[in-house]
């Protein structure tokens, strides 16, 4: 491809795969040197390129004038690590997520569906199943209840160390990281 060739359309679909993260319209307009309506425009004609030759991704409305190019969900169903990143993994399923490695790495308490039921609802049970899709976590039965487990992939993807006591320091570490950084933001 001649580099000269390239559009405006081409550099924002490019700037949308390369950013791992939902982007502003305004950063789209840096980006290209065109205002938010031309932005919003060739949005359109690249959702509608997507759509019309059926690609394995589409862009997505993350809120007013904000977007992010993500993999369909029919497709993202068939991969999984090495093949998702963090950010593909919604904000409600990192939620549970981070319980789960919680309490079975720096607790060593067995997570249950009952146990995620009380503290996140019945709808957790579909999250669970979307969690397991991803290869994240595993629900093995342990006599008459399950268990549930985070995999090897969720180490992987989270760059955590494999050894059990390794990746309790790391949470742990995360966790203070994650108080001090609170903190300085209400100073």
């Amino acid at each position: 491809m001649d580099l000269k060739s390239l559009n405006e359309m081409d550099i924002l679909e490019a700037a949308l795969f390369i950013i791992d993260r939902p982007v502003t319209y305004q950063e789209l307009s840096e980006i290209i040197q065109k205002d938010e309506n031309e932005i919003e425009r060739y949005i359109e004609e690249i959702r509608d390129i997507h759509l019309d030759k059926n690609t394995a991704y589409h862009i997505v409305n993350v809120e007013d004038k904000v977007v992010q190019l993500k993999i369909r969900d029919e497709v993202a169903a068939h991969l999984h690590w090495p093949f998702i990143k963090r950010s593909d993994v919604p904000r409600h399923l990192l939620k549970i997520l981070s319980l789960i490695a919680f309490k079975e790495y720096v607790l060593n308490e067995i997570v249950s569906p009952s146990k995620l039921i009380r503290i996140f609802g019945k709808a957790v049970s579909q999250d669970l199943d979307e969690l397991q899709t991803m290869s994240l976590i595993n629900v093995t039965p342990k006599g008459n209840k399950r268990e549930i487990t985070v995999t090897e992939d969720f180490l992987n993807l989270f760059k955590l160390p494999h050894e059990p006591d390794k990746v309790k320091i790391a949470i742990q570490r995360g966790l203070k990281d994650y108080a001090m950084s609170q903190l300085q933001m209400t100073d």
